[in-house]
């Protein structure tokens, strides 16, 4: 918003004596510019505040329906597993992240808590859509990236209202590209769907490793497929995309080998809707979508420390199962376990995965150790000729107390 100081400054006539019309012109038309600026900003206000609510409201609505979905989630799990407590890690927070004393930080992979993966610690990374201001480190969007949004189904709407498609694709957090579609309210209409072109800008590194969507709203949106085009080839499926496509997506990070594309093509489709003004209502979009090439290092590691919760006053008993996504491979994904600090510090683990699974009916006895803390570290690894880097999702153990 911009300054509202107000740029007039009467002009007072002498005493006794006359104010002269060009006086009176200038105390007026400097008035009238002040009225033009309030009623501008106030303008602008209005708007900017109609898209905060908005969003905010379809946001509300689409954590409300994510929420519900975890506690079912939740409560399926302990029925499926009772009478055993569970740890789980899925990397949107860092509070349980740590890394061994001995490992030096270009060995530490990076924790991306936007997604909630872990990647292979990074040498360079390069952005296809903008460049970062190095005095402020604000993004700078590239002059020549156009952006392009088709309808391909929203047949028969009322109303059709769309923000800037370019604000999808700024690098800026704050901003966002929204899309609200509105019929009838007694339209049997179930869904809608579009389709972002994004051309991209012309770059002397052509390639693409990574890329990356933050939907609006994030959890009720489908994408339901990513395609590229060559100087070659057109409609290439996006590699590591789903061939079944991403329902109710949250934010998601796409890692791949090296492509060259000019174009990216992203379909999202809302099944979704809300009653806005007695209109049926589907509003979908994006908050950032982005298009990049990562240079990284060929392996990594990170560690995450389980802590026994204060109000259990007893020790770790066994070590019941481990599950990671994806799954252990001792090659590509690899897990070691500690019952000390000076354990994982020094690399003496108790469990690999190169050993037994672990199991219910082959736990881990760790009662020995009379600890309230199990430590496991995870390594990657890159694949030979790769240049994209494994995405470690989560782990989960479950355990028994003494």
């Amino acid at each position: 918003m911009g300054s509202l100081q107000p740029t007039f400054t009467p002009r007072k006539p002498t005493w006794r004596g006359s104010t002269s019309s060009s006086e009176m012109n200038d105390n007026f038309e400097e008035v009238v510019y002040d009225l033009n600026t309030v009623f501008s900003e106030a303008a602008n206000l209005v708007v900017e505040l109609s898209e905060l609510e908005s969003r905010m409201r379809y946001e509300c609505v689409a954590l409300n329906q994510r929420m519900m979905a975890v506690s079912g989630l939740i409560s399926a799990y302990e029925i499926a597993t009772s009478g055993y407590k569970m740890f789980h890690e899925d990397f949107y927070l860092s509070t349980n992240i740590t890394y061994p004393t001995s490992l030096p930080e270009e060995e530490q992979c990076v924790v991306d808590t936007q997604f909630g993966v872990v990647t292979l610690p990074v040498n360079n990374s390069f952005s296809k859509l903008y460049t970062t201001n190095i005095n402020t480190g604000d993004a700078v969007q590239a002059a020549d990236l156009t952006t392009d949004v088709n309808a391909l189904d929203e047949v028969d709407y009322i109303e059709l209202t769309e923000g800037t498609p370019l604000y999808a694709c700024d690098g800026d957090g704050s901003t966002y590209w929204e899309r609200k579609v509105q019929f009838s309210r007694d339209y049997t209409k179930d869904y809608t769907s579009c389709r972002m072109v994004i051309t991209l800008p012309s770059t002397s590194n052509p390639y693409v490793n990574k890329v990356f969507i933050k939907p609006h709203p994030e959890g009720t949106t489908d994408v339901t497929t990513i395609t590229y085009d060559t100087l070659t080839s057109l409609d290439n499926v996006l590699p590591t995309f789903p061939a079944q496509g991403e329902r109710n997506i949250t934010n998601k990070v796409y890692s791949f080998n090296n492509i060259q594309p000019v174009k990216v093509k992203v379909d999202f489709k809302q099944r979704n809707w809300e009653l806005e003004n007695n209109y049926k209502t589907y509003v979908y979009g994006a908050k950032e979508i982005g298009i990049e090439k990562i240079e990284y290092k060929s392996n990594g590691k990170v560690g995450i420390r389980f802590t026994l919760p204060d109000y259990e006053t007893k020790l770790f008993r066994y070590i019941t199962s481990l599950r990671t996504v994806p799954e252990y491979d001792d090659s590509i994904y690899k897990i070691s376990l500690y019952a000390r600090e000076s354990d994982f510090n020094s690399d003496s683990p108790i469990w690999t995965s190169a050993s037994t699974a672990l199991t219910t009916s082959s736990p881990l006895d760790v009662i020995l150790y009379a600890t309230k803390q199990i430590w496991v570290l995870v390594e990657l690894n890159q694949e030979a000729n790769d240049s994209s880097s494994p995405l470690f999702e989560s782990a989960t153990i479950t355990y028994t107390t003494a």
